[in-house]
C-alpha cells in the first residue's frame, strides 16, 4: 500500500528546499538540474499530485532517472520520507512498461521460471551461444554482460543444523531472487558461517523475491502479492531473525514493511547477515590469515536504509591480519540501483565509470559489497575492460577463512 494522494502532498509539503540533498544526490550532480535533483522531484512530484502540472513523458523522464538510492533522505534535517514519496509516484506513471521491464518483473517475480531461464542462459553460456545473442540482439546485450560464469542451480533443504555442541540458536534465510540464481555460492557460505557459529538454518522452500524491483518499477500490485508469499513462508518462523544475505532484499523488506503497519512481517526481526554476524560470538571458531587488502563498497540500500553498512567492516576486520579500507566516493550510487543499471543504461554507466576508476587508482584488487546488484555491475565493468578484480559478497570471504570452500554442499 502506497501513499494516498493527500498523504503525498503532505509529505512533499515537508520539504523546505533547503539544498543540503543536492550533494548527495548522483542525477544531479551528473545533470545539474533542479528537476533531477530530490527537492526538485518532489516539487514536481506534488505538483502533479495537486494537478498543477501534467503526468506526461518529461515528468517520467526526471522520475525514472532517480535511483532511488535514499541518500537524500540520510541528508535531510526535515527527515522526510523521500522512498515513499517516489514508490507513490512511479504508482502512477507506470503504464506502458518497457518490454526490458516487463520481462524483468515476470522473472523476479516466478521463481521456477526464473531457474529454467537459467539453466538455459548456462547451456548457451558453456556452448558461446550466449556471446553470439548479444551481438545478433542489441537489447539483450546489457543484461547479458551483466551474467557472471553460470553455476549449476541449487537444490535447498529446508533446515541446516549446525554440528556444533553449543547451539546457539535458529534463524531463517532468505535467498532473494537473483542470489539465488546468480551467486548460491554466497548463500552456501552464508549457510556453512551461521552453522559453525551453532545457528540452524531455516529456508521455506516458499519464500519468493523481496517486491522491491516491482515496487522501484510501480507495480505496488505485484510488490503487495510478493510480500504476502513471504509472509505465508516465513511466518511459522517469527520466533527467529530473518536473515537477508542481499541488502537490496533486505531494504526492500524494511521499505515495505515501514510503509505497512498492518504486514505480519512485521513481528519478524530482519536483520542484514553482516550486522547479524559482527554481533555474534566469535570465540569459539577461529579463522585462518588473510594477508591481503580487501577494499569495502558500501550499498545505498545498506548506508541509507537498513543503515548497518559499518557492520561490514567490523565483520571482516574478525579476520586476522586482513586490511578493510574504504572505497573512495562510497558515499555515491554505483549506478546498479535494481533493474535501473538496465533501464538507465546511460546514467548506470556513468555512475559505474566514477567507481571504477576509484578501484583502479587505489589498485584494488579484492572488492566486498553486500548488494548483488552492485556486485554484479560492478564486476560486469571490470571484465569489460580487462581488469582482475575479485568481487564478493563480505560473508564470502568470511567463510572462506572457516574453510568454505565453493564446492561444498550446502553449509556444515
Amino acid at each position: 500500500m502506497s501513499l494516498s494522494t493527500q498523504q503525498l502532498i503532505i509529505e512533499a509539503d515537508r520539504c523546505v528546499a533547503c539544498g543540503l540533498c543536492l550533494p548527495h544526490c548522483p542525477t544531479y550532480r551528473k545533470t545539474g538540474s533542479e528537476a533531477d535533483s530530490p527537492r526538485g522531484r518532489i516539487q514536481l512530484m506534488s505538483a502533479v499530485a495537486k494537478e498543477i502540472l501534467p503526468a506526461n513523458g518529461r515528468f517520467k523522464e526526471h522520475i525514472d532517472l532517480c535511483l532511488s538510492c535514499r541518500s537524500c533522505e540520510s541528508a535531510c534535517p526535515n527527515g522526510v520520507t523521500y522512498g515513499a514519496l517516489i514508490d507513490a509516484t512511479r504508482v502512477t506513471v507506470a503504464s506502458n512498461p518497457s518490454v526490458l521491464n516487463k520481462l524483468t518483473n515476470h522473472l523476479i517475480s516466478h521463481p521456477k521460471q526464473m531457474k529454467f531461464a537459467t539453466k538455459v542462459l548456462r547451456a548457451a553460456q558453456k556452448s558461446g551461444a550466449l556471446k553470439l545473442s548479444g551481438q545478433l540482439l542489441p537489447i539483450l546485450k546489457k543484461p547479458l554482460n551483466l551474467l557472471p560464469s553460470l553455476a549449476p542451480q541449487q537444490i535447498w533443504a529446508s533446515l541446516y543444523l549446525t554440528n556444533k555442541p553449543n547451539i546457539k540458536g535458529d534463524v531463517s534465510l532468505f535467498l532473494g531472487c537473483v542470489t539465488n540464481t546468480l551467486d548460491t555460492d554466497t548463500l552456501r557460505a552464508a549457510v556453512f558461517t551461521l552453522n559453525q557459529l551453532g545457528y540452524n538454518v531455516h529456508i521455506p522452500s516458499t519464500q519468493t523475491c523481496c517486491g522491491g524491483i516491482a515496487r522501484q518499477q510501480g507495480n505496488a500490485e505485484e510488490s503487495t502479492r510478493l510480500i504476502a508469499k513471504n509472509q505465508a513462508a516465513f511466518t511459522p518462523l517469527t520466533a527467529m531473525p530473518l536473515i537477508t544475505v542481499a541488502s537490496g532484499c533486505g531494504a526492500g523488506l524494511q521499505d515495505y514493511l515501514e510503509q505497512n503497519s498492518d504486514v505480519k512481517l512485521k513481528d519478524i526481526k530482519i536483520q542484514d547477515i553482516s550486522a547479524f554476524l559482527a554481533a555474534c560470538d566469535w570465540q569459539d571458531v577461529e579463522l585462518s590469515p588473510l594477508l591481503d587488502e580487501i577494499y569495502v563498497q558500501d550499498p545505498c540500500t545498506l548506508r541509507n536504509v537498513q543503515k548497518t553498512s559499518e557492520a561490514v567492516y567490523k565483520l571482516l576486520n574478525i579476520i586476522p591480519s586482513a586490511s578493510i579500507k574504504k572505497l573512495a566516493g562510497n558515499s555515491q550510487c554505483c549506478g546498479g540501483a535494481g533493474a535501473y543499471m538496465l533501464t538507465q543504461a546511460s546514467m548506470a554507466d556513468d555512475l559505474l565509470s566514477d567507481k571504477l576508476i576509484a578501484i583502479n587508482e587505489a589498485k584494488v584488487t579484492w572488492l566486498a559489497t553486500s548488494n548483488i546488484g552492485c556486485a554484479l555491475h560492478i564486476a560486469s565493468g571490470l571484465r569489460q575492460r580487462g581488469k582482475t578484480v575479485k568481487v564478493e559478497h563480505p560473508v564470502s570471504i568470511v567463510a572462506r577463512q572457516l574453510g568454505f570452500t565453493d564446492n561444498m554442499n550446502n553449509g556444515a
